[in-house]
């Protein structure tokens, strides 16, 4: 559910027989359709929260860093609904971007400022419950099982990006794009490109940085 272009979607192929991802955008379904190599996974547009699926049809439903934009009590009755006993629920996700090495802090400092000054007022709480809630709230502590719901937080992405990619990543938050549709001709982001060029001492939009992403998973399953 929220399946996106497919990037987690994929890695599910080997797994299962028949993969279905579903998303509310029809640039998102489309998108993932023309890059899709895999026969067994499909994705749909899908209009609502209801789970185009039979009664107890399901293996394992997942919700990759989109779970903050359901309905989820009406998503959890169709859960419920639509998976097999011992099926399991799945959601995860990433924190807020961190930059590691020379000049971390100046730089983190520097991020987090655009976040919180530049787009003030155009980030939705729903995704600041994924970077910063990290699905801590009771309403992500999905309630199938009492005694087997699961959280694990201990796997960090660790990457190098250049300057560049982790703009263009920015770039694609939704915040960010929220303001723009205010300022159409704001250089706020060229300004930041120079901000971070600046205090690294470089020119080099390629230079690269170490990232880490802390990431969360929470997992229950169907027991009656």
């Amino acid at each position: 559910m929220g399946c996106g272009t497919g990037q987690s979607t994929i890695l599910l192929a080997s797994y299962f027989q028949r993969i279905i991802g579903y998303d509310i955008s029809e640039y998102q379904i489309n998108k993932a359709n023309e890059i899709n190599a895999h026969p067994n996974i499909n994705y749909k547009f899908l209009v609502d929260n209801d789970i185009p699926h039979e009664d107890s049809s399901l293996t394992l439903i997942i919700s990759g860093q989109a779970a903050h934009w359901l309905d989820l009590p009406h998503f959890y009755n169709e859960v419920k609904r639509t998976l097999k006993i011992n099926g399991v629920l799945a959601f995860f996700g990433y924190a807020f971007v961190q930059i590691c090495g020379r000049k971390s802090e100046q730089l983190n400092e520097i991020i987090a400022n655009f976040y919180k000054n530049t787009l003030d007022g155009y980030v939705q709480k729903e995704s600041k419950e994924a970077y910063f809630g990290r699905y801590r709230d009771e309403k992500f502590q999905i309630p199938l099982s009492s005694t087997d719901f699961i959280r694990d937080d201990s796997v960090v992405i660790e990457c190098k990006w250049s300057i560049r990619r982790l703009l263009g990543y920015m770039a694609s938050w939704s915040g960010f794009q929220n303001f723009l549709k205010q300022h159409r001709e704001s250089t706020a982001l060229d300004d930041l490109r120079l901000q971070i060029l600046k205090c690294l001492d470089v020119f080099d939009d390629e230079y690269e940085l170490d990232l880490s992403f802390d990431t969360y998973i929470l997992m229950n399953r169907k027991i009656e």
